[in-house]
């Protein structure tokens, strides 16, 4: 029939236009010259990668963050406000993953009074000599919601760098180059030390294989013996310190005793090499040579780069808030060097991930990027004024996990020493 057809173009239309409004967790697909590029470092530069998997350099996509946790509140509705008209659209999950509906993990963050109220009694109960005063009794004027962005760029990184060990040499074999080639410092093979990715730090030191060697000990110029340090080789007596020279003390009585710390003499040999005028060198521990390794230091870390966008309601909230808060992903791009995410109805979101890339930190020249991971999420935030007589606060609710920020809350009786509690964990 005509008009089944019609009906049915226009629910394809219908479709069609539904399907441009969302995407999916932005995934990049390497380009041809990253391709190009990724097999010359294979050919070119396999100290560095032939101790890895292949697949570790290549485009990963990371899995998309679990579900945000359920409202607390039965009453939690939608907020008042369009998100559409602040150019928010929603991602979607990655490879068709749908990490919940989009209308409550986005829109679903609205509380009400009694809700907001029993928050800032929670969060003021674990705080050190705060009143609860004001968060059971004064009144909420405003409550505003608004969202932020959240940024990451984690950069992970492996630092190499050759140490020289030194130890008296006592004899014996050694692993030297006769037994065999000495491996490069990118050439060692450390598949069993490595780490996770994107963990803060982790540190191992690599005995480099057949790099021991002996030498002759410069501080002694092979004699195993230097110079006494104290008497300057002189060998000579000091003055004892307790008879004065005398060899005699006086005791309580006022007669006089043998002094015992130089035995009557008046005079002491050197602590340090008993007046002979040399010691044993304690670089070789008196053998003359020295036993020489080089060994590896490595170091794997993550280094970050931070950035947050967020409306002029939210502006006096420390980036710290936003970075521990809990949010949605609208994308996760692990590659071996990310590329801005792109989005395709949103000018606000590729812009702040160019700027988020574009502050990518910077590499030391002894490391080398084993991969990169690149982050976007959204948190939704809410201000509450809260006003009694003349006097008035505000603080902030940020992300799914309910986080409460509150500056200048009107009841504390600690002279600003909370702080100094907080940092001693107290």
């Amino acid at each position: 029939m005509p008009g089944d057809g019609a009906a049915a173009a226009a629910s394809n239309s219908d479709d069609r236009m539904e399907s441009s409004r969302s995407y999916e967790y932005y995934t990049r697909v390497p380009t041809g010259e990253e391709v190009r590029l990724g097999s010359k470092f294979s050919e070119t530069d396999n100290d560095r990668f032939s101790c890895y998997p292949p697949s570790l350099h290549g485009a990963l996509v990371g899995s998309p963050e679990s579900d945000p946790p359920h409202l607390p509140f039965p009453h939690a509705s939608s907020p008042s406000n369009d998100l559409s008209q602040e150019g928010f659209v929603y991602q979607g999950g990655h490879n068709n993953y749908q990490s919940g509906d989009p209308s409550r993990q986005i829109g679903s963050w609205v509380l009400d009074e009694v809700e907001i109220r029993q928050l800032l009694i929670n969060h003021v109960g674990h705080k050190c000599c705060w009143g609860s005063a004001p968060a059971r009794r004064w009144k909420i004027t405003s409550i505003e919601q608004c969202f932020a962005y959240v940024g990451t760029l984690e950069t992970f990184i492996e630092k190499r760098e050759t140490v020289i060990e030194k130890e008296p040499y006592f004899g014996g074999e050694i692993d030297g180059r006769d037994k065999g080639k000495q491996l490069g410092l990118w050439e060692l093979d450390l598949r069993v030390d490595f780490p996770q990715l994107f963990i803060p730090e982790k540190k191992v030191r690599i005995k480099i294989p057949h790099s021991e060697a002996v030498q002759r000990c410069d501080d002694c110029n092979s004699r195993g013996e230097t110079t006494c340090a104290f008497c300057h080789g002189m060998m000579q007596m000091t003055m004892c310190p307790e008879c004065h020279g005398a060899g005699l003390v006086k005791d309580q009585d006022d007669s006089d005793t043998i002094c015992t710390m130089c035995m009557g003499k008046g005079m002491q040999e050197c602590a340090s090499c008993n007046s002979r005028g040399i010691v044993k060198c304690m670089a070789c521990a008196g053998h003359g040579s020295l036993l020489t390794r080089s060994i590896a230091v490595v170091r794997w870390e993550t280094l970050y780069t931070k950035k947050v966008s967020t409306t002029s309601i939210a502006a006096s909230v420390p980036d710290e808030v936003f970075h521990k808060a809990r949010g949605v992903q609208l994308c996760n791009i692990q590659a071996y060097q990310c590329q801005p995410a792109f989005f395709a109805d949103s000018y606000h979101l590729n812009n702040f991930s160019s700027e988020v890339i574009a502050s990518r930190a910077s590499v030391p020249p002894s490391a080398r990027v084993i991969t990169e991971r690149h982050i976007i999420s959204f948190l939704p935030v809410t201000r509450v004024i809260m006003a009694h007589q003349k006097r008035s606060f505000s603080f902030y609710i940020v992300g799914y996990n309910w986080d409460i920020f509150v500056r200048d809350y009107p009841a504390r009786f600690c002279w600003g020493l909370c702080c100094c509690f907080e940092w001693l964990n107290m």
